[in-house]
């Protein structure tokens, strides 16, 4: 007799191999790529210069990290012990969190505050355009959305002029300080959102070991100047993908009906949620198929129609406002195909061509659509016929995102100094060449490759474990990673799918730990026994890899992981690019 096919399980065994393989070779890779190369974004033009990083210098400190971990770990242990009943000591470990998040939050919280009412940031570029728009909009001035002007180009943005409205109209000429101030406490909302989807994987400490470690995500703490909707968008779609994971357990319509109206906000205020959208829809179709549930199936249909009202609903209000065609933009394409060339900044970041097309080519999307898929077969063609480029070109596009500790961090601020009002601390912290920059940077530097290597210590203690119905934010992550891989780099654009890593990477600390003490301190067998674990063999043949690859000079490597060498052009730079050190210097 036959045994018979589960068709069900044998997709989820596929969706759950294919996730994991790919998050532990892009994890990998991003691990490598941060001991080996270290991107700096310079202050006057936002060229990137890489720069070699030191390897085997970073691999050491890791494992005396580890180490001081373990030690830790044993001392915590100790003190549990005082306590017999174990429900106490839970009980203890988790007010001591609460309150120490709780006092964080506060500190950090009232430091962020005081940085945006102290630097008072414009918005400028985009984000002056778009709050620029919104003001005039509400004064009855439409000219914004005229042929060859900004919105007609870029109709997609016409969601978050909606959005920023309500703050001008109450707030007036301090709206761009009130929604800055605003970013903070969503800012936090959304730490809470991942932490809280961290607590639903693993346990109840997870959630406060992961606020607490999105407190210290540095990057972020400028990001809250930014007056152009990415902290919205991602609180609002970190929540989206939070209601929409109670609901595929519990089944309830009225979280999928608030994951619908967050996902639907959150595209409104950033069409880049989007790619949380899929991913939510993604993991409602593998519940679907688990639990052969229809109702999983009328999920997806609610969450698609709440994201479609974003996307078609912004631009049909606006029309309605304005009386001008909203909907003959530049098409989203041009933004990949811009994504396939070369930059002044760095490979595949903004060189202005999707603006080119609409203004010197013509503003006929279906001629503009024609010009876009030629570039698409020229870069194509370029690739194919020069490999090693091709090769170059994607690993320098995605350093200059991933292995930018900064994230641009300091050119959040710097380009904004348009009052040249900055202090010489302030700018000795935020210009590149200040000492204290220099210092800031090597510590961010350490710490994104302390952050990536946590998240491989999880798959290599836990990877076995990493199935598709707890993989949500790995699915944010993949989906952000693989779009910008394509499309228009940037390392401010990707931040978003960097927040989605913290609960893995605490917890591969949390894991290895717990495994390191017992071989410094368990008992022989304890040693014996988790000596012959894989985990064990993987952590050595990852400490062979990083040796052998820092001696390799071969283009295999140079050309994919050790991709600096412009550490003469960078100190050049800095030495002689010392505009800031003016007293009356700004950014004009």
């Amino acid at each position: 007799m036959r045994r018979k096919i589960d068709f069900n399980k044998v997709i989820l065994n596929t969706g759950d191999k294919i996730v994991a393989v790919l998050f532990s070779v892009i994890i990998l890779y991003l691990f490598l790529l941060s001991i080996f190369t270290t991107c700096y974004m310079v202050y006057t033009d936002e060229h990137v210069y890489y720069l070699r990083d030191f390897p085997l210098l970073m691999g050491a400190g890791l494992v005396m990290l580890c180490l001081f971990l373990s030690f830790l770990k044993k001392k915590s242990d100790k003190k549990e012990k005082e306590v017999s009943d174990k429900e106490e000591r839970e009980r203890k470990e988790l007010r001591r969190l609460k309150i120490l998040a709780l006092s964080a939050t506060m500190i950090l919280g009232a430091g962020m505050a005081w940085f945006i009412l102290h630097a008072n940031l414009p918005p400028i570029y985009d984000q002056g355009a778009v709050y620029g728009a919104a003001g005039r909009l509400l004064s009855g001035d439409y000219s914004d959305w005229k042929q060859g002007e900004y919105f007609s180009m870029l109709p997609y943005q016409n969601g978050m002029v909606l959005m920023m409205c309500p703050f001008i109209a109450v707030f007036g000429e301090r709206a761009s300080l009130a929604m800055q101030i605003c970013n903070v406490p969503v800012l936090f909302l959304a730490y809470w959102g991942i932490s809280k989807t961290a607590g639903r994987f693993f346990d109840r400490r997870s959630v406060y070991y992961t606020y607490l470690g999105l407190l210290l995500m540095a990057p972020m703490w400028t990001q809250v100047t930014f007056v152009y909707g990415t902290i919205q968008e991602v609180c609002l779609a970190v929540w989206a993908v939070y209601l929409a994971l109670v609901f595929e357990n519990e089944g309830k319509w009225r979280y999928l009906t608030g994951s619908g109206i967050c996902i639907m906000f959150a595209i409104l205020w950033k069409s880049n949620a989007e790619i949380f959208m899929i991913a939510i829809m993604l993991m409602l179709f593998v519940q679907a198929i688990r639990k052969k549930s229809v109702k999983m199936l009328a999920g997806i249909f609610v969450i698609a129609v709440c994201g479609l009202a974003a996307v078609k609903g912004a631009p049909f209000i606006m029309h309605l406002i304005t009386g001008e065609d909203t909907t003959r933009g530049i098409p989203m394409t041009a933004w990949l195909a811009m994504g396939l060339q070369e930059s002044s900044i760095a490979p595949g970041w903004y060189n202005e061509f999707p603006m080119n097309l609409y203004r010197h080519v013509s503003n006929d999307p279906e001629v503009i659509k024609g010009e876009v898929w030629k570039s698409f077969e020229d870069s194509f063609a370029l690739f194919s016929e020069q490999r090693d480029y091709a090769v170059r070109f994607f690993a320098r596009k995605l350093a200059s995102m991933w292995a930018d500790p900064a994230f641009q961090f300091f050119t959040t601020v710097n380009t904004r100094n348009i009052r040249g009002d900055f202090s010489y601390a302030m700018k000795d912290f935020f210009y590149n060449g200040g000492i204290m920059n220099t210092a800031v940077y090597l510590l961010l530097d350490i710490m994104q490759s302390v952050y990536y290597f946590g998240v491989l210590l999880y798959l290599i203690i836990k990877g076995r474990e990493l199935k598709l119905e707890r993989a949500h934010l790995l699915v944010v992550f993949l989906g952000g990673f693989l779009f910008h891989f394509i499309g228009e780099a940037k390392s401010h654009y990707v931040v978003p799918y960097y927040l989605m890593l913290m609960p893995y990477t605490l917890q591969g600390y949390r894991e290895m730990a717990g495994r390191l003490w017992k071989v410094n301190f368990g008992s022989r067998e304890e040693r014996r026994e988790l000596l012959k674990r894989r985990s064990v063999q993987k952590g050595m043949v990852l400490a062979a890899v990083i040796v052998i690859v820092s001696l390799l000079r071969v283009p295999a490597v140079t050309n994919t992981l050790k991709l600096g060498g412009e550490e003469r052009d960078y100190i050049w730079y800095c030495t002689n690019e010392t505009q800031w050190k003016e007293a009356d210097y700004k950014k004009v």
